[in-house]
């Protein structure tokens, strides 16, 4: 999976030459950016969803009109992203730590723990020892979803593009 979606606006420059003012061309052209930067960020979150909540807070997008480029994002360190993606394989369990924060549900550095989540950590940090852990396919389902509706998206801003040129 690559970690770009690139696309171009069949006949945009043609129509975008018809316009007579090339920066009409921006607005119909920002709001498909902003769409798919939305539908991103929204899908991205769905399916990231559970845990502390970090990784939900951490998904972000920007639009950048001048550039025509969209980007949907995460704030956190690559590694841990693409841990929270594919998963953990068998053998290589987290850290003590980082179950308890998930199983509290906390970002804190050291949540409190009665004897019972003690246990209950412990155990959660064997089973993926033992048998690895899922991933979330966050970036896969983000991926999907936007090769899925960005032909929409593109007929609509074609649409738009070709309305102002023919006034």
């Amino acid at each position: 999976m690559a970690d770009t979606i690139r696309f171009e606006l069949e006949g945009f420059e043609e129509l975008k030459q018809e316009l007579g003012d090339p920066k009409l061309a921006r607005e119909p052209v920002k709001v498909l950016l902003t769409e798919a930067a939305d539908l991103g960020q929204r899908t991205a979150i769905t399916a990231i969803s559970g845990g502390t909540g970090l990784a939900e807070r951490s998904i972000g997008r920007r639009v950048y009109s001048r550039g025509m480029e969209a980007r949907v994002y995460t704030r956190i360190a690559e590694p841990r992203a693409m841990s929270i993606e594919r998963g953990r394989p068998p053998g290589q369990p987290p850290a003590i730590l980082a179950v308890a924060r998930w199983l509290k549900g906390t970002t804190r550095r050291t949540p409190e723990l009665t004897q019972e989540e003690r246990k209950q950590v412990i155990e959660v940090q064997e089973a993926i020892r033992q048998h690895g852990a899922r991933g979330k396919g966050y970036m896969v389902a983000t991926w999907e979803a936007l090769e899925r509706e960005l032909p929409r998206l593109k007929e609509m801003a074609m649409r738009k593009l070709k309305e102002l040129a023919s006034r």
